[in-house]
C-alpha cells in the first residue's frame, strides 16, 4: 500500500485589512469578507484613511500579526493605489485617474472609496461598474461631496429599477447598509430609496436590524437602534432594556432617547398609561450607571415634556447624581410654581435644593418654618435661614441659645450657629456642652472654644481620652502645631490618637527615628505602621534579635509584618519568612513565601551561623511545599503583567 503524500507545510499567516486585499488585487467580494453592513463600512473607511495623498506621508500606526508588531507600510504600499494626476504625460493639463486601462475590479473599488473626491467621481463615471460594487455605490450616495452624491444616486436609481429575482435579492442585501447610512448627514436619501424598492418588507428590515444590533462595533449598534425605532420594531420597554444592557454610552444614549420619545408618543395615545411609563423612566434613572446616561435621559424627557412637577420634585430630592438633581430643580423653578412642594424640597439630600426651598418660605408666608432650618447640616442653608428670619424681624440668636440650653434639642449645627455671635456670655454654655452625652456635640463645643480662644486651663489634651472619635479628631487638630502637647498624646489611651501624634511629631517636628522604635511594639496596628515608616532606611541599625522577636508568629499582625519588612540580614530574613510561611493572614503568608523562595534561590552554599540549624529544619519541613510556592508566585507574576 502506497503511503499518502505528506501535506505541504503551513506557511506563515499574513493579515491584510479589506483595503489591503484590494491593493493586492483581490476582488470586491473577497475584500469585503462576510459582506455585512459593517464590513462595507470598514472597507470604505480603511481605504479612505490610507489612500495616497500629495505631500509627506507618515505611518498611521502599527498592526499586530501573531506575536509581532509591524508598521503599516510593511504590509502594503498605498502609493501604488489609483490616484489623481494633476498633469498629463506631456506636462500639460491632466485631470485624469491613474489606473489600468480598463481598470480592474479592485482598482474600481479602491477608487470608489478613495480619499480624493475627484477619483471617486471618476470611478462613478465609468461606463460599466461591476455588480459587486453596488454596496460601494450605495455608500457614495451619502458622500460628503455633492458631485459624488449626485452621480452615485443616479447610478443607484438605475440599479434599483431592475426587475427579476436576482435584482430583488441584490436590493434586499443592501437593506442593512442603507439603515446604517441613516446615521450620516446625507444618508436619508439612500435609506428611503432602498426601503421604497423593497416595499418596506418587514421581514427584510427585521433581519437587517438584528444584524446591526448584534454587531461588536458601537456605531453599528447605534444605527440598529435608530433603525429599529423607525421601523416600529422597538417599543419603550425594549429601548430601556437596550439602554440598560449595552455597555457603550453612545448606543445606550441613543436607546434611552428613543425610549423617552416612544414613552411620550404612548402617553399621547393613551393617557391612562402615564403612571406605568413614568415608573419605568424613574426606574431607569435610579440605576447607578454612567452619570452622562442619566443626564441624557433627563434632558430628553425635559425636551419632550414627559415630566410633570411631581416627577421633577422626585428627581430633585432623591436622585443620586448631583447634576441631575440640580437640572430637575432648575426645570421645576423655570416652568412650575414650587410652593406646593417646599416641604419635600426642604428634605432633599442636596443643599442647593434645600436652599431653593428655604429662600421661598418667607414669600409663601411660612416664616415659622424657617426656624427648623437654623440647624441644617449645611452652613449656607443655616446662613440663609438666619438672613430670612432677620428679614422677617426675628433675631435668630435667642433661638440658637434656647436650642443649646436644652440637652435634648442641642445639635452640632446649633452650637456652630450660636458661636457665630462670639458673645462672651455664651462661654459657660459652651464649656457645659463639652460634657454633653453626645460626642458630636462635645466635639463641636470644643472646637468653638478653641476658635474663641477660651479653652480650659489644661487645654484640649484633657479630652484626648474621650470615647468619641470626633472629639479626639478635634483634639488632634487643635494641637498639631504644639510638639509638647503631641508628646503628651503619645501616652493617650486610644491608638488613633497615639498614631496621629507620632506621625505629626515625625513629619512636622523632626522627631528622631530612634524615639519611634519602642512604638513598633505598640498594641495598636496604626501606631506600629507609623513607627515602621519612621524607621524607614535606618532599619540596618536595629538589632536582628529585636526584629526576629517582633516578627515572631505569636505577635499581632502589624508587628509581624513590620518585623519582616524591616529585616536587613538575608539569613535572619529567611528565618523570619520560613517562620511565617503558614501565617493565618493571607497577605503576610504570601509575602513570607515569596521572600523565602527568593532567599533560597540566592543561596550559593549551605546556611551557617546562629540561624543555620533552625533554617535547615524549617526548609526540610517545607521541602514538599516549595515547588507549589514557586508556581503560585509565577502565576501571580503572570497575572500582574497582563
Amino acid at each position: 500500500m502506497t503511503p499518502p503524500e505528506p501535506l505541504p507545510p503551513l506557511l506563515p499567516a499574513q493579515y491584510h485589512s479589506p483595503g489591503e486585499r484590494l491593493l493586492h488585487g483581490k476582488g470586491i467580494a473577497a475584500a469585503a469578507g462576510a459582506g455585512r453592513a459593517e464590513d462595507w463600512a470598514r472597507l470604505d473607511q480603511g481605504v479612505a484613511t490610507y489612500t495616497w495623498r500629495p505631500g509627506p506621508r507618515w505611518s498611521r500606526g502599527r498592526v499586530r500579526v501573531g506575536f509581532h508588531w509591524f508598521d503599516d507600510r510593511e504590509l502594503a504600499d498605498w502609493t501604488t493605489a489609483p490616484h489623481w494626476h494633476e498633469t498629463g504625460p506631456d506636462g500639460g493639463p491632466g485631470g485624469v485617474a491613474a489606473w489600468s486601462l480598463p481598470p480592474t475590479e479592485s482598482e474600481i473599488a479602491l477608487a470608489l472609496c478613495h480619499a480624493d473626491p475627484r477619483l471617486r467621481a471618476a470611478a462613478l463615471r465609468l461606463a460599466e461598474l461591476p455588480a459587486a460594487a453596488l454596496p460601494l455605490v450605495l455608500l457614495r450616495c451619502a458622500d460628503t461631496d455633492g458631485t459624488v452624491r449626485e452621480l452615485a444616486r443616479a447610478l443607484l436609481s438605475g440599479a434599483l429599477a431592475g426587475t427579476g429575482a436576482a435584482a430583488d435579492e441584490a436590493v434586499r442585501a443592501l437593506v442593512p447598509l442603507a439603515l446604517l447610512l441613516d446615521l450620516r448627514r446625507h444618508g436619508r436619501w439612500a435609506r428611503e430609496a432602498v426601503l421604497a424598492r423593497t416595499g418596506r418588507d418587514g421581514e427584510a428590515v427585521a433581519e437587517a436590524v438584528a444584524e446591526l444590533l448584534t454587531s461588536r462595533r458601537y456605531e453599528i449598534r447605534r444605527a440598529g437602534v435608530r433603525a429599529a425605532v423607525s421601523a416600529g420594531l422597538l417599543d419603550a420597554a425594549g429601548a430601556y432594556a437596550t439602554a440598560e444592557r449595552d455597555t457603550d454610552v453612545g448606543v445606550a444614549g441613543e436607546a434611552v432617547r428613543a425610549a423617552v420619545r416612544l414613552s411620550r408618543r404612548a402617553l399621547d395615545a393613551d393617557g391612562t398609561a402615564r403612571e406605568h411609563l413614568l415608573a419605568r423612566f424613574h426606574a431607569f434613572m435610579g440605576l447607578r450607571r454612567d452619570p452622562a446616561l442619566g443626564r441624557t435621559a433627563l434632558a430628553t424627557a425635559l425636551e419632550e415634556g414627559l415630566l410633570g412637577p411631581e416627577d421633577l420634585v422626585r428627581l430633585a430630592v432623591f436622585h443620586p447624581e448631583r447634576i441631575a438633581r440640580r437640572t430637575a430643580l432648575a426645570a421645576l423653578l423655570d416652568a412650575h410654581d414650587p410652593s406646593p412642594f417646599l416641604d419635600e424640597l426642604a428634605t432633599a439630600r442636596d443643599a442647593v435644593v434645600r436652599i431653593a426651598a428655604v429662600e421661598r418660605l418667607r414669600s409663601a408666608g411660612r416664616d415659622d418654618d424657617l426656624v427648623r432650618h437654623l440647624t441644617d447640616s449645611h452652613a449656607p442653608v443655616r446662613a440663609l435661614a438666619r438672613q430670612e428670619l432677620r428679614a422677617a424681624g426675628v433675631d435668630p440668636y435667642p433661638l440658637y441659645r434656647a436650642l443649646c440650653a436644652d440637652p435634648a434639642t442641642v445639635t452640632p449645627a446649633a452650637v456652630s450657629g450660636l458661636a457665630g455671635r462670639r458673645a462672651p456670655e455664651d462661654l459657660p454654655l459652651f464649656r457645659e456642652l463639652t460634657r454633653h452625652a453626645r460626642g458630636p456635640v462635645r466635639a463641636r463645643a470644643l472646637g468653638v472654644l478653641r476658635m474663641l480662644g477660651a479653652l480650659p486651663g489644661d487645654g484640649p489634651v484633657a479630652f484626648a481620652d474621650d470615647p468619641d472619635r470626633t472629639v479626639r479628631k478635634t483634639v488632634r487638630r487643635a494641637v498639631r502645631h504644639r510638639p509638647e502637647a503631641l508628646r503628651v498624646l503619645l501616652t493617650a489611651a486610644h491608638g488613633d490618637v497615639r498614631a496621629a501624634a507620632l506621625d505629626l511629631l515625625r513629619s512636622r517636628h523632626g522627631l528622631d527615628w530612634r524615639e519611634t522604635v519602642p512604638f513598633l511594639e505598640d498594641p495598636a496596628p496604626s501606631v506600629t505602621r507609623v513607627a515602621r515608616a519612621a524607621v524607614g532606611w535606618n532599619r540596618s541599625e536595629l538589632p536582628l534579635s529585636f526584629l526576629l522577636d517582633l516578627a515572631a508568629p505569636g505577635r499581632p499582625y502589624a508587628q509581624r509584618a513590620a518585623g519582616l519588612a524591616l529585616m536587613h540580614d538575608d539569613g535572619a530574613r529567611l528565618l523570619a519568612a520560613l517562620r511565617l510561611a503558614d501565617d493565618p493572614d493571607v497577605t503576610l503568608r504570601r509575602t513570607a513565601r515569596r521572600d523565602a523562595v527568593r532567599m533560597l534561590s540566592r543561596l550559593e552554599e549551605e546556611v551557617s551561623g546562629p540561624y543555620g540549624d533552625e533554617i535547615r529544619r524549617l526548609v526540610a519541613h517545607h521541602a514538599a511545599e516549595l515547588p507549589g510556592w514557586q508556581d503560585e508566585i509565577r502565576r501571580r507574576n503572570r497575572a500582574a503583567s497582563r
